[in-house]
């Protein structure tokens, strides 16, 4: 993936995340965890999807170890949100974590215009 997807998913994270403050600073937190999680979950996705395009036997075990690193760090924003509700708030969490789709679409657009 483009290093424009996870700038654009940056920013993307920065600007609701300064729009959210006004109205709660707990669901602010949560979308800059969850972001910050969900860049990292994409830099994974990207390294796996590497190994399953090369295709090479031997290889599912490394892409089936990244699938599994990557559901546990999406467990982990999550459990870091519930554990700890007087700063991060799930609503927040959940709205960081679809940033990067958003930040798909957006490129996606670009590309197709020019």
């Amino acid at each position: 993936m483009s290093l424009n997807i996870y700038l654009i998913t940056a920013v993307i994270g920065i600007l609701c995340s300064g729009v959210f403050t006004f109205i709660d600073i707990k669901i602010s937190a949560g979308i800059l965890l969850s972001t910050l999680f969900s860049l990292l979950n994409m830099v994974l996705l990207s390294i796996t999807m590497r190994f399953a395009i090369q295709g090479e036997n031997g290889q599912y075990g490394i892409m089936m170890l990244g699938n599994i690193i990557r559901y546990t760090l999406l467990f982990i924003c999550m459990f870091i949100a519930y554990k700890l509700p007087q700063y991060f708030s799930l609503i927040g969490v959940a709205i960081g974590m679809t940033l990067f789709l958003f930040a798909l679409v957006i490129d996606a657009i670009k590309k197709r215009k020019g």
